[in-house]
C-alpha cells in the first residue's frame, strides 16, 4: 500500500492507495486501485496533476502532493 497526500477538489486530504485489509485500525481513508480515484492516480508523481469522473458524474481534479510507502500504523 501506498500513502497518498494530495489536493483533492481543492481539499488537502491524505489517504490510503491499497486494501482495506492492510490497512488494520488505521483512520486513513482506503481507495484501491480499481477505485475511480485509485485508477486515475496510478503511476503519478509528486507534483502531477489529473482528474477523474466521480460516480455522480462530477469532474474531481487532483495533485499529488507526497508519496510514501504505507508502514502499517
Amino acid at each position: 500500500g501506498t500513502v497518498i497526500s494530495a489536493i483533492v477538489a481543492g481539499d488537502k486530504t491524505e489517504f490510503l492507495l491499497g486494501s482495506r485489509e492492510i490497512a488494520g485500525d488505521s483512520e486513513l481513508d482506503v481507495y484501491s486501485s480499481q477505485s475511480p480515484l485509485g485508477a486515475a492516480i496510478i503511476g503519478l508523481r509528486v507534483g502531477d496533476t489529473t482528474s477523474y469522473t466521480a460516480p455522480n458524474g462530477r469532474e474531481i481534479s487532483v495533485e499529488i502532493t507526497g508519496v510514501e510507502t504505507w508502514g502499517g500504523q
